[in-house]
Parts: C-alpha cells; sequence; structure tokens
C-alpha cells in the first residue's frame, strides 16, 4: 500500500467510527501535491504547525464533536515508519492526540516507542483498520494549540462561501423571516415552504434561494438544518433595525452603484455588527488596522502583512488550499515569485471585499479583476475607512 492508501483508509475509519468515542466534526486532507489527485479526500487545506525555524503539516487533522478536541495524523506507507512517529510527535506540541497511520503491522518495539512517545498508532490494510496504540490526550502548548483553533475555524468558514457580492439578499432572509415568524408564530420553516414567501416579499431575491439563505447564515442570521432553516436571537435581534423587505429590494438596485453603508448608515451598521463575528472579515480588518484608516494598500502588501501577524492563518485565508504547498518554503514563508495571480481565492477579493465595502468598512475602489485570469494583486486596492 502506498501513502495515499493509507490516507484514504484512515479518512475512512475516522469518518464512520470516530475517535475516542465522539465523532469527527471536521476532517481535512493535508493539500500536498500527492494527495490532491483523490477528489475523494476533500476538503483539503493545508495546515501548519509553526515552529521557530521550522513548520510541519499533518497529513490529516480533525476536530472532535465536542467542539475543541483536535487530533493530526501522520499517514505513511510500507517504510519510514520512525520517520513517521518523529513527525507525530511534533504534532503533540499543536493537537489533543497525535497519530501515526501505517500500511502493514508494527513490530513490538515500534508500538513501544510510540507509546513512550504518546503517539496512537493506527494499523491500515486493504480490509480495514485496527487502532493498535491509543493516542492518550493531552493539553498541547497554548499559542501553538491556539493557531491551529484559528486555522480549524478560518478553514471552516471558507467552505461556506458568501455566493453574491451584495449583502442585500442576506439581510432581506431575516427582514422576512421577521415577518414570517409574526404571522405564522413559528421560528422555523420548511425551506421549500419559506423561499416562495420571501420572493413575493423581496422580488429581488434570485430563484434559487439557498444561495442567499447560506449567506444569511454565515452572518448568524439563520441556521439551516437538513431543509429546515430556523431564526436565530441574532437574527430576531437584528431584524427590527433593517429596512423592510420592500425598502431592501430598492436598495438592492441602488447598491449595484454605491455602497450600501452611504445610502442607508443604519443597515450599514448592522451589517458591520454582523461581520464583526464573522473571522475571516475580521482578520482581514485587524490587518487593515495595522496601518491605520484611509491609508490605501494593495492586496500584495495586505498578505505581507497579514504574514508577519499570522504566518500560519495567512495562506489558509489568501490562497486556495491546493496551491499552498508550492507557494510557502519549509519555515513557513511566503515565497513571493511563485506566488501567480490565479493563486488568491477569489472569495476573499470579490465577495469579501464588496461586503466589507457595502458595511462601510473599507473605502468603494472597486474590483481589480471578476476572474483569476483576470485579477490583478498589485491593483487590488484596500483601504480601511471605519
Amino acid at each position: 500500500m502506498q501513502e495515499i492508501d493509507v490516507v484514504r483508509h484512515t479518512r475512512n475509519f475516522l469518518q464512520q467510527q470516530g475517535l475516542f468515542g465522539k465523532r469527527v466534526l471536521d476532517l481535512y486532507t493535508d493539500a500536498h501535491p500527492s494527495l490532491l489527485g483523490d477528489a475523494k479526500l476533500e476538503p483539503f487545506q493545508r495546515f501548519t504547525l509553526q515552529f521557530d525555524s521550522f513548520a510541519t503539516h499533518p497529513d490529516l487533522v480533525g476536530r472532535l464533536d465536542d467542539g475543541g478536541t483536535t487530533f493530526a495524523v501522520e499517514a505513511k506507507g510500507e517504510d519510514d515508519w520512525l520517520k513517521g512517529i518523529a513527525q507525530a510527535d511534533t504534532y503533540r506540541q499543536g493537537f489533543h492526540a497525535a497519530m501515526i497511520a501505517v500500511a502493514g503491522t508494527p513490530s513490538g518495539d515500534m508500538l513501544s516507542f510510540a507509546r513512550q512517545r504518546g503517539i496512537g498508532v493506527l494499523e491500515v490494510r486493504p480490509q480495514g483498520v485496527a487502532i493498535l496504540e491509543p493516542a492518550p490526550l493531552h493539553l498541547p502548548q497554548l499559542d501553538l494549540a491556539e493557531n491551529i483553533r484559528r486555522q480549524f475555524t478560518a478553514s471552516h468558514t471558507l467552505l461556506r462561501q458568501f455566493y453574491y457580492n451584495l449583502p442585500t439578499h442576506y439581510l432581506a432572509c431575516a427582514a422576512c423571516f421577521q415577518i414570517w415568524e409574526q404571522r405564522f408564530g413559528t421560528s422555523s420553516a420548511l425551506i421549500a415552504e419559506i423561499a416562495p414567501f420571501v420572493q413575493i416579499l423581496y422580488p429581488a431575491m434570485p430563484r434559487d434561494f439557498r444561495p442567499a439563505l447560506k449567506g444569511a447564515e454565515k452572518l448568524g442570521l439563520v441556521a439551516i438544518k437538513g431543509n429546515m432553516v430556523e431564526f436565530t436571537q441574532l437574527g430576531r435581534s437584528c431584524a427590527p433595525l433593517l429596512p423592510s423587505p420592500h425598502q431592501l429590494t430598492i436598495l438592492h438596485q441602488q447598491a449595484l452603484k454605491q455602497p450600501l453603508a452611504s445610502l442607508c448608515p443604519q443597515t450599514g451598521a448592522v451589517l458591520r455588527i454582523l461581520l464583526h463575528y464573522e473571522p475571516i472579515a475580521q482578520f482581514i480588518v485587524s490587518v487593515l488596522a495595522y496601518f491605520g484608516r484611509s491609508q490605501a494598500i494593495s492586496m500584495t502588501t495586505l498578505v505581507e502583512q497579514a504574514s508577519q501577524i499570522d504566518k500560519a492563518l495567512t495562506p489558509v485565508v489568501f490562497f486556495f488550499p491546493k496551491v499552498i504547498a508550492n507557494v510557502i518554503d519549509d519555515q513557513g514563508y511566503i515565497v513571493w515569485r511563485k506566488v501567480q495571480a490565479q493563486h488568491y481565492r477569489t472569495t476573499i477579493y470579490m465577495q469579501y471585499k464588496r461586503i466589507l465595502t457595502h458595511a462601510g468598512l473599507i473605502a468603494d475602489h472597486g474590483l481589480a479583476g471578476t476572474s483569476s485570469k483576470q485579477y490583478r494583486p498589485d491593483a487590488d486596492v484596500w483601504e480601511l475607512i471605519a
């Protein structure tokens, strides 16, 4: 069995069996070039455990459904097992549990060595996976564990992308749900039932309602549970501050040419409050705050400064997962001569930038391209104004 086979089997095992009696909530495969060819291993993300002079990247990382326990797995084929234990040993510094998954049956000496290092051992064979040595849970180093937590939060947030550049569709979900709750006395609804209700109240809503609903969920206004949607307490608190669905329909058309915050300052203020709880938006704003208000900088400068603030988190936020391994070196630094325009996440320089603009957080400098082929990072201007 090759290393990619070990990753496949281990991933399936963790998804089906869980770990420590708990369900695996988030599970990511390292975006290493040798693994990217198998779409069944998605989602990919390069998690970085950043030390002073080097960085390590587990083959699999996960978070359990208790919301806090994290684990990392180093996968090896039929050799390099001792090297794998050494790699897994570094993962203990940032994760609550570290394991090595190997193709075959390790010797008693190897199991004893892994046990002494606090490393769990998984035996991987074509017919299945067995835990030969359970991984002991422990408290990792606080600063490294916190950095890993931020990478989990960013990765999870970016899996649910903003689909529309204009936030009016997302805000309209809350405004319409308030009317639904008042009329029918319930804070939940079947998506198939509330969709036509919203489209009547807010005619600007696209026929496909789900992208707008998912954007509203990212902002915390609603919670999607299968084919149901619930009005959250945050959504219920914000809705009275928003314009009516009819007014939002008018604002939607006007916001095609002018930022929403300048058209309706109160709505912009509500959006700023909602974005305060959105981790990607907050990271971008915190980096811009380093330069101060009314200081226009390029995307390249923004990313350079971000990497000085959080070297491990920056590639996760600004670059597509599948290219990160190609643009950072062994110490975790961005190799700028390797960075190309198509490496930047489109959702950052399009959806996030426009939503931050409509919230009145950044100045309206427009977009520097609407696709990876057209994008010009050095011409993409970002300027904090709030």
